[in-house]
């Protein structure tokens, strides 16, 4: 009978190995007593606006193209080529619009702080969810880090201790590499770990 692996999805990172090491170095999230300046521009939240803005405009884009090329009398298979390459570009500037929502929010958590109140999903095609338990998107739980206003530095809210914030750590998964922990499970978003330094700012 084969012995089933365990599910590491929601081992906490204290749990997982090397983390000891990386606290001692001064490598892993840690929130600060006080609210800190906003340390990352953009901003997290920044991104996402910019992220929305352009599905809108790109979205916009592609229906005026269409009815633009319909009117001007084009055949049918003219306006679906052009609609579908609309598309492709479309969703090719959301994809990046969308990973840079979570490296910006991934450098906020390393200053112990968000500036946008994620609840669950992912950032990077072709990465995501490494468990079991039959949800699509990954829950996140960003309450023990601090809320801060992107614009003004204000706090939204301060945190909660809820064990390890949301962050990269090393991984329980790939010895040797760094995995996002989102507050609640790893995410499977990886990082070396020459190039998960913490900037001290």
């Amino acid at each position: 009978m084969m012995s089933r692996r365990p599910d590491t999805t929601r081992t906490p990172p204290r749990d997982a190995a090397g983390y000891a090491e990386a606290c001692a170095a001064g490598r892993i999230p840690l929130v600060p007593p006080k609210p800190p300046p906003l340390l990352v521009t953009p901003t997290a939240r920044a991104a996402f606006r910019t992220l929305l803005a352009t599905t809108a405009i790109a979205g916009l884009t592609a229906i005026l193209l269409a009815k633009t090329l319909d009117s001007a009398g084009a055949p049918g298979v003219a306006v679906m080529a052009a609609v579908t390459l609309g598309a492709a570009l479309m969703l090719l500037l959301i994809r990046r619009q969308l990973a840079r929502v979570g490296d910006r929010l991934i450098a906020e958590f390393r200053h112990g702080y968000a500036t946008l109140d994620w609840s669950s999903g992912g950032f990077w095609f072709g990465e995501g969810h490494t468990g079991i338990t039959g949800e699509v998107r990954s829950p996140w739980n960003l309450r023990g880090l601090w809320l801060l206003d992107a614009s003004t530095g204000a706090v939204r809210r301060a945190p909660i201790p809820v064990g390890d914030p949301p962050g990269m750590y090393p991984s329980p998964h790939i010895p040797g590499r760094w995995e996002l922990w989102t507050g609640m499970e790893w995410i499977g978003h990886f990082e070396n770990a020459d190039s998960n330094v913490i900037d001290q700012g």
